[in-house]
């Protein structure tokens, strides 16, 4: 299968386990409006935002070139969508949405070894009301964000998270707040900015956890196509 014809959206397999979930990465050219609408019920469903007519949600940095956005589809739906955004060292441009909320972040780029990515606009979708299946979507978005990371080289992690997740973050992963509480959009509701390096650590972590283990083909696989959805090559647009 080429590059591209992962990149489209996934058809209808009425064969297909509800428990089997796949992953399509979109770039910012890419159409991505299952992704959005997807984000535009769940944030809808938790009050983070209005009712619109056009039914998606997304925002300028959906369309920087640094921008990658993946959809996990189940039987043809999209049921989780995640963003991720990319720093590389010398770009002059804001790339990462959190960096304009925390100033914490500019010392994180200024000391920054390598690309830093950060992961947000996490959805699920409202229809899915297992606690526990949707925990499970919630951890398979963020193993598909840090799998993409692994495979692009990334050197530090970023997420701007409610604080009801954080200890999802600090326990699994091992992340450590970097900037206190603030008051993120949409919906202006307290989140907080967790940090970490993409290290040995990381990759420990990931190898002992059956659910976060990655394998070695689908890295691979992540390797060839990932580069052709994300320019780091440049400075992004403003």
């Amino acid at each position: 299968m080429t590059a591209h014809a992962e990149r489209e959206a996934a058809p209808f397999v009425p064969e297909q386990a509800d428990a089997n979930v796949r992953t399509v990465w979109y770039a910012a050219d890419d159409s991505r409006r299952d992704a959005f609408a997807l984000r535009y019920r769940g944030y809808v469903h938790a009050g983070l935002i209005s009712p619109s007519p056009f039914g998606i949600y997304t925002d300028a940095y959906d369309d920087l070139p640094t921008t990658v956005v993946a959809a996990l589809f189940r039987r043809g739906a999209c049921i989780a969508t995640l963003r991720l955004s990319f720093y590389a060292p010398g770009m002059a441009a804001p790339t990462l949405p959190c960096e304009k909320v925390y100033p914490e972040v500019a010392d994180i780029k200024a000391k920054a070894e390598g690309p830093v990515v950060e992961l947000s606009r996490l959805a699920i979708d409202p229809d899915i009301t297992n606690t526990r299946y949707r925990a499970r979507l919630y951890a398979a978005a963020i193993r598909a964000g840090v799998s993409a990371c692994l495979a692009m080289d990334a050197k530090h992690l970023l997420v701007a998270t409610q604080t009801k997740w954080r200890r999802f973050y600090e326990h699994v992963l091992n992340f450590e707040v970097a900037g206190p509480a603030q008051l993120y959009p949409p919906g202006d509701v307290p989140v907080v900015l967790l940090a970490r390096a993409l290290d040995a650590d990381l990759k420990r972590r990931i190898a002992n956890n059956m659910f976060f283990k990655i394998d070695a083909a689908e890295l691979e696989d992540l390797k060839i196509r990932l580069p052709q959805l994300v320019r780091l090559d440049q400075p992004a647009a403003g």
